[in-house]
């Protein structure tokens, strides 16, 4: 039981700022690597494909193609938002999106085969 009501407040905003701040983080989560691309080769199926790298966030058909697209996103500064304290973490998850950075990748299939992959520029 709370002592106070100031303090259950505090301690529930605390706990819901950082509960917050682990769905956004989940949420940035992928299980997609760039250096799976590595893994993959010309006239591989789809199914292939997908068993490598994973399910695609989207795909497309057009011309007679399908193309795969998928997104990884890195956090460049994960050390950032230290040294804020515990009624700072507003502050700390503005940071911590800020330094997320995503690459986008596209998949190119004919005919149900792999034909090419790139890195998308912005």
């Amino acid at each position: 039981m709370c002592r106070t009501y100031a303090f259950c407040m505090k301690t529930m905003k605390s706990l819901l700022a950082v509960t917050c701040l682990s769905l956004f983080i989940a949420g940035c989560a992928t299980t997609f690597k760039p250096w799976q691309l590595s893994e993959i080769q010309e006239g591989m199926t789809r199914e292939q494909v997908v068993g490598t790298l994973g399910e695609p966030d989207s795909s497309v058909n057009k011309d007679g193609a399908e193309y795969l697209y998928y997104s990884y996103s890195e956090d460049l500064s994960p050390a950032t938002a230290a040294g804020y304290g515990q009624d700072n973490m507003d502050r700390k998850a503005e940071m911590l999106s800020q330094s997320l950075t995503t690459t986008k990748y596209e998949v190119v299939l004919m005919d149900g085969k792999l034909v090419n992959y790139k890195e998308l520029k912005d």
